[in-house]
């Protein structure tokens, strides 16, 4: 019997990530409404800069705020 891995922050991040530009906290927020998902707010950027340095999503700065988008 083959034990299934959890979903990485990572995978499930990408998820709720589309064209339209969100903050992390949204992001944050999202993963908790759509999936049941409570992640530290931590993980959530950390792993926000994880996709974007792989390519896998951009950003763009609106204000002081970073706004994350495929």
């Amino acid at each position: 019997m083959t034990k299934k891995q959890k979903p990485s922050v990572a995978e499930k991040i990408m998820h709720v990530i589309d064209g339209k530009p969100k903050e992390a906290e949204d992001v944050k927020q999202e993963l908790k409404d759509q999936f049941g998902y409570n992640e530290k707010p931590d993980d959530v950027r950390v792993n926000l800069l994880y996709l974007l340095r792989r390519g896998k999503i951009k950003r763009k700065k609106d204000g002081e705020i970073y706004k994350y988008y495929i």
